[in-house]
């Protein structure tokens, strides 16, 4: 299994000494949406950022004032956040992928596994954007129906 725990890159981002890989970048927007801090992931993102991710609202985040806000409305509702890659994560010189399981415990108490694919890609050294895939084999939504 490989290390999930993504605290030493969330170390190096705080303290300015980040490594600029798309593997890296990846692990510290991990841990700042692990820990819960907006701030950080804005401070990740370059200016045109794109963030897609089913489980916040609205899930296509553009800039970083809506990637900041988006991702503050959803830690409101979230106790616990954990990312789980029983892969390594793998990269080129622009993008990192990364597939295994997103556990979430809300406020509320009730808590979801999804298995998750997550996609980063860097531009000027900074993320571009972040893609999160989420199996929704169980899930159906009312969009998946017929509607004609």
């Amino acid at each position: 299994m490989s290390n999930t725990n993504f605290s030493d890159a969330y170390k190096e981002f705080n303290s300015g000494q980040l490594t600029n890989s798309p593997k890296t970048v990846l692990q510290a927007y991990l841990a700042a949406f692990e820990a819960k801090d907006a701030l950080a992931i804005q401070q990740l993102i370059g200016d045109r950022a794109l963030i897609e991710m089913p489980l916040l609202k609205p899930n296509r985040l553009f800039g970083a004032s809506e990637i900041f806000t988006g991702h503050q409305n959803a830690f409101r509702s979230i106790e616990d956040a954990k990312f789980t890659f029983p892969e390594p994560i793998a990269e080129n010189d622009s993008a990192a992928i990364a597939i295994g399981v997103l556990t979430i415990k809300r406020k509320n108490g009730v808590q979801d596994n999804h298995e998750i694919g997550v996609v980063a890609e860097m531009r000027d050294l900074a993320l571009h954007r972040i893609s999160l895939y989420l199996n929704s084999r169980n899930i159906r939504r009312l969009s998946d129906e017929t509607i004609v």
